[in-house]
């Protein structure tokens, strides 16, 4: 009960919970099918987005010029095939095995050259290699002000000079609209987080500074308890031009998506294209 009352606690911003969901080996099989579902935090897109995104990076990176490419949390690879398809030279990173298992098992079905790595993007270590970035899911607001600018030191490294950064975020709009909530419940049989019966204590919280947090509270019957906190930082396209220009980029344009859309004030998330200095 301590333990239970301990979790219960609202969390330092960025504070993590007992166990990354990304990296829960019990939840692999929900982590890759996740990518596959525009519904869930992370998920990818319907293939014609990822078309016209491709097509997007191919008009501001051409292939002929910007041939080498480092997909930063590219999970099962389905941005890194296309890329892979059009000509550039890929290297995907993620720190999830199951999704790079299934990346590197598509790519070998599909004969393409891709090289996958199981890794944590803020360890990576290149220097001077890469003519692109991508960040995108909206991964980067995920972390912590302290991880984001290591993330960034390691892509500002990574790149040749005038390489391109593309990534997008959660915009102060959709942190405006975010609702609070404090919720519990027994759990369903098709409960996605555990197939074991549960008592599920759920919490959307708002922090200042355009932070907020989902948190997951799992309390089984044997007195075993995870607490999976998901965080998200929100950006105004000012507050992420300085965070960036902080790390030696400029914020080039800003676009509504990745897929290059005109970018719309007032919308929920947007897209930015860096380049480094």
């Amino acid at each position: 009960m301590e333990k239970l009352l301990e979790i219960a606690k609202n969390p330092e911003p960025f504070e993590e919970g007992t166990q990354e969901i990304w990296l829960d080996p019990d939840l692999a099989d929900f982590v890759l099918k996740a990518h596959f579902d525009e519904n869930i935090p992370g998920g990818s897109r319907e293939s014609r987005f990822i078309d016209e995104t491709i097509d997007f990076i191919n008009k501001i990176a051409p292939v002929e010029k910007y041939k080498k490419v480092i997909d930063l949390g590219c999970g099962p690879g389905l941005y890194s095939q296309y890329l892979a398809m059009k000509g550039y030279n890929v290297v995907g990173i993620d720190f999830n095995k199951t999704s790079i298992e299934y990346a590197i098992n598509e790519a070998r079905k599909k004969d393409l050259s891709i090289d996958y790595r199981n890794e944590d993007m803020m360890h990576i270590e290149f220097e001077n290699e890469f003519d692109l970035a991508l960040l995108i899911y909206q991964i980067y607001g995920v972390f912590s002000p302290e991880n984001r600018k290591k993330i960034l030191s390691k892509v500002h490294r990574s790149l040749k000079t005038g390489g391109f950064v593309l990534l997008d975020v959660l915009s102060e709009t959709s942190y405006e609209k975010f609702q609070q909530n404090l919720m519990w419940g027994l759990s369903r049989k098709d409960n996605p987080l555990s197939d074991r019966k549960h008592l599920t204590l759920y919490a959307s919280l708002k922090y200042p500074d355009n932070v907020t947090l989902a948190k997951n509270v799992l309390v089984f019957g044997d007195g075993k308890i995870i607490n999976y906190n998901y965080w998200n930082q929100h950006y105004t396209v000012e507050s992420l031009e300085k965070e960036v220009n902080d790390a030696g980029f400029i914020l080039e344009e800003v676009y509504a998506d990745v897929n290059g859309g005109d970018y719309v004030p007032g919308s929920e998330s947007f897209a930015a294209v860096l380049k480094k200095k």
